[in-house]
Formats: structure tokens, sequence, C-alpha cells
């Protein structure tokens, strides 16, 4: 079964479980409450910061604004990240019904790491822009499955919740550090064991993964690393920046594949308007300068 039909299942039960009505309350309804009040704040604090580095860009300087931003996420999403796939995703990955959830939220966090070290490295205002409000977009959507998906689904599954988030303030929003001994959930995530079954889907903490490093050095000052964008705003992003271009003016982009399907688009877009020059040609990286030329 994949991602996709994993999620999609997921969704359909949350859906009926809503439209079945209120249950009676639970345990964990107040762990919940508290989880999801957390989130509401960290997404008005990245709405606010996010908003103030697109005001700051359309003025050229968005430096401190910027700073701000990439602080933010340095100090409070990436602990949060953390303590939440310590205890929760940890929890989530040893469940059927959530393995494949976990398995796609996972690499968001990951989307998430590299989106914050791409902002570290913007210079431009309108790439810094454009890396903030990818971000905040990933982030969003996170939030969703996290609120709507994952926290019901564990709480069907009989995981006592406040057990797992023992000392995890960052998950509960108290603003205190966490605790730094264990995940809380009482059993080992290194080995099988008690608490973990044999065969479960290995979960890679994003504590424990490599620090996030700078785009690969095929990604040349100026240059727009296509992949480092979310999959579902590539084009967009790059249309955007097309359509700024001054008579002359060029974009080099880098992939990973030889980006023909954009070429197609972009004639359909803008008849004879840009000309393609490939700078590389494979086979691991491609180089492209779109030059606008009408």
């Amino acid at each position: 079964m994949s991602i996709d039909t994993a999620i999609s299942k997921t969704t359909l039960q949350a859906v009926a479980a809503r439209e079945a009505g209120p249950a009676e309350p639970g345990p964990n309804d107040p762990v919940i409450a508290a989880i999801r009040g957390h989130h509401d704040a960290m997404a008005a604090e990245l709405a606010e910061l996010t908003a103030g580095v697109l005001a700051a860009a359309r003025t050229g300087d968005c430096t401190q604004a910027q700073r701000r931003l990439h602080d933010w996420y340095r100090t409070e999403l990436l602990p949060h990240a953390v303590a939440e796939e310590r205890a929760l995703y940890s929890e989530g990955a040893e469940i059927d019904a959530t393995r494949l959830l976990i398995c796609a939220m996972l690499a968001e966090h990951r989307q998430l790491v590299s989106l914050i070290a791409e902002l570290a490295l913007a210079h431009e205002p309108f790439q810094v822009a454009t890396v903030a409000a990818a971000a905040q977009a990933v982030f969003t959507v996170h939030l969703g499955k996290e609120n709507d998906l994952l926290l019901p689904a564990l709480d069907q599954a009989g995981i006592d919740l406040a057990a797992s988030l023992d000392g995890m303030h960052e998950v509960l929003g108290a603003g205190a550090a966490a605790d730094d001994h264990g995940c809380g959930c009482g059993c080992s995530h290194d080995e099988p064991g008690e608490g973990q079954r044999a065969g479960a889907v290995p979960v890679q903490l994003l504590s424990e993964a490599p620090a996030p490093q700078p785009p690969a050095p095929e990604a040349q000052s100026g240059d727009l690393d296509v992949r480092t964008l979310p999959h579902g705003q590539r084009h967009e992003i790059i249309f955007s920046r097309l359509d700024a271009l001054a008579p002359g003016e060029a974009l080099v982009i880098v992939n990973d594949h030889d980006p023909k399907p954009l070429r197609y688009q972009t004639s359909a877009l803008w008849p004879d308007t840009f000309e393609w020059t490939y700078r590389e040609a494979g086979p691991q990286v491609w180089r492209v300068a779109i030059t606008r030329v009408g």
C-alpha cells in the first residue's frame, strides 16, 4: 500500500469519526487540546514572521526579517519537531494504521530542514521571500496532518499521550526544555524489544539525522536549485522568477534531471520568449540558463 493510499485511508477514518458525532470525553482530550493549541500559537507566530519577510523583501532589504524568521525556525520549530519524533512519531511508527503516514510526515520534516538551510543561505530578497513562503506552506499542511489525522489515530489506538509526552514541553507548549533522557514512552527505539515490534518500520529521528548542509557545490551562487523546492510548487516558483526577468536577463536553474517538461510548459505560456542554454547536461546535474529574449 502506497503512502498516499495510507493517508487517504486515515483521512476517511477521521472523517467517518467526525460524522459519527461527538464522542464521550476521553483521557487524551486535554493533551490533544494542548498540542493543538500549541500548534495554533506556532502557526500564528510563523505567519507574522513570514509576512514580515515578504513585506521587507518588497523594499529590497529583508536581512533583519530573514534573520528573525530563521532564528524562530532554529529555536522553536526544530526542537518541537525533534520532540514530536521522539514521542508521537515513534509511537505512530509501530501502529499499522499510521506507519506510512509517519513516513510521509518525517519526509516533510526533512523538507522543512532543507528549506530552513536554504533560508539561511539566501541573499536575494526574492529568493528569501520564495523560500519563506514555501516553508510556511509545508508547515501549514504538516500541522493539518498532525491535528486531523495523527492525533485522532493515536488516541483511537489507545496510546496514553500524557505518558508519551511526559516532559516534552516543546510539544505541549510549556516553553521549557524537553527531557533529554528518553522519548517518554518507556521503551527503547534503537532495537526491537519490549514496546517495539520486530519488523516495524525504523524511524530515523531528526535529532539523529545529519545536520542540514548547504546546497550541493554544483549549484553556484545566483542559481535557482530546483532540488530544494517543494515538489508541488516548483513550476509555480520558476514561472514567477521567469515572469520577473527583463529582456536579456537569465535565470539559471539546477536540477537532477533534464527539465524538458518545464521547457514545454514555458513555451506554451510564453511562445518565442525564452531561450534555453544547457550549461551542464547530466548525468547527475543539469544546469540550464533560461534567457528572456522577447
